[in-house]
């Protein structure tokens, strides 16, 4: 239960990151596991927003933020949606926190990043679309700006980019699929608890890293 946020978490020290060009903001891996697939009617059941350094690797000296959040409409859950990530959402209701709770919770975090005036987390997802529709519907518009930068990272796009990169030149796509599990078998990225909130951001970093580092001549 708030994993990244409890049992007497000292202040954060500020990032020094090596990336000039992010202007003081901080990259997080974002992601979230969900009721189903539909903003404000389906909800977030957990959430994992890891900071990375300056080599998109996890940052050793800032705590993630991990939680699980009780659900207010359990019974509007898409079956395939639990069956993915398998959290109970009986127990998640008796024993998790609200999402009100949870958004203190976030902010909390979010002001012990120490981060420079006016910075925020510049997300890097896998399908940054479907995380921040639920980000936006959770949060609302105003304090998602506040927490998200408006220029994330996307390993699904990155791929698809290389992918028409390639197709432009004349030579096989190097992805035929882009899901995460899928590029993290041809990354021999170990996802070891995938569809858990904060494990899923881990690889999703790794997968990041794993394209931009690609030899493309």
């Amino acid at each position: 239960m708030a994993k990244g946020v409890q049992n007497g978490e000292t202040r954060m020290t500020t990032q020094h990151s090596g990336f000039v060009h992010i202007n003081g903001n901080i990259i997080c891996a974002v992601d979230v596991e969900t009721t189903g697939r539909e903003p404000g009617y389906h909800e977030i059941v957990q959430i994992g927003i890891l900071p990375l350094d300056s080599d998109l690797k996890p940052n050793e000296k800032l705590r993630p933020f991990y939680t699980t959040i009780s659900p207010e409409h359990p019974e509007r859950a898409e079956r395939t949606a639990t069956a993915i990530h398998n959290l109970d959402l009986v127990y998640l209701q008796k024993h998790a926190p609200d999402k009100w709770k949870v958004a203190d919770l976030l902010d909390d975090w979010f002001q012990k990043l120490d981060l420079p005036f006016r910075k925020s987390i510049i997300p890097l997802s896998h399908n940054w679309a479907f995380e921040a529709g639920f980000l936006k519907a959770w949060l609302g518009m105003k304090s998602f700006n506040h927490f998200f930068h408006p220029h994330p990272r996307d390993s699904m796009l990155l791929a698809l980019s290389l992918n028409d990169r390639a197709a432009m030149r004349g030579v096989e796509v190097y992805f035929p699929y882009v899901s995460l599990n899928r590029l993290c078998k041809c990354f021999k990225v170990r996802n070891e608890n995938a569809h858990d909130a904060l494990s899923d951001a881990r690889a999703e970093a790794e997968i990041y890293r794993s394209l931009l580092n690609m030899y493309l001549d």
